[in-house]
C-alpha cells in the first residue's frame, strides 16, 4: 500500500505552533503553552481529533485556504515529531513552573526555530524518527524513510500524484 501524507497539513500545524509559541513568549504566559502540549499529544497519538487536523480538514480545505500537498510519507515520523513537540513544552513548561523561567522560555524560543526550520523542510523529530528506525527499532518505530532521495528528516520531494487517498 502506497501512503501519502498531505504536507500541507503539517505546514499550517507548524504556523499554529510558531504563532502559539510566539505568542506565549511574547506575553510570558503559560496557557497557551498548556494548550499547545495537548494539541502536541492528541497530534502525536490520536491525530484523528488534534484540533490542528480538524481546523485544517473542517476549515482551511474546505475555504481553499491551503493547496493540499500530497507525498509519499509515512504520517509517523511526523507523529513522534509532535510527541516530541509535547515532551518540549513540558519541558519547558516545569523549568517555569518550577523556579527557571529564563530557562523555561529559551526552550520555548528553541521550539520556535526548530518549527520554523521543519517548515522550511527538516523536521529534527522525524530526523530522530528515521535514526531510531536505522537502529532496527520496530513497532512504531517501523516504518523506513520513503524518499532515500533526500537526507533523512527532509520533506520528501513531490511525485506528481494528484489527490491520493488519506492516510491517518
Amino acid at each position: 500500500m502506497t501512503d501519502y501524507v498531505d504536507h500541507a497539513e503539517i505546514k499550517m500545524g507548524q504556523l499554529l505552533t510558531i504563532g502559539i509559541s510566539g505568542v506565549a513568549l511574547a506575553m510570558q504566559d503559560t496557557l497557551p503553552l498548556w494548550l499547545l502540549g495537548v494539541v502536541f499529544l492528541l497530534s502525536g497519538s490520536l491525530r484523528g481529533i488534534s484540533p490542528f487536523t480538524l481546523l485544517y480538514r473542517w476549515v482551511v480545505q474546505p475555504l481553499c485556504l491551503m493547496k493540499s500537498d500530497y507525498r509519499l510519507d509515512n504520517i509517523q515520523p511526523h507523529k513522534f515529531g509532535q510527541l516530541v513537540g509535547a515532551i518540549t513544552v513540558m519541558l519547558a513548561l516545569g523549568l517555569i513552573e518550577y523556579g527557571y523561567p529564563t530557562a523555561g522560555w529559551v526552550v520555548v524560543g528553541v521550539l520556535i526555530v526548530f518549527t520554523g526550520i521543519s517548515y522550511a523542510g527538516w523536521c529534527v523529530g522525524c530526523f530522530m524518527y528515521f535514526q531510531l528506525n536505522r537502529l532496527g527499532l520496530g513497532g512504531f518505530f517501523r516504518h523506513a524513510q520513503k524518499d532515500k532521495s533526500v537526507f533523512p528528516g527532509m520533506r520528501p520531494r513531490r511525485d506528481g500524484c494528484e489527490e491520493p487517498m488519506r492516510n491517518e
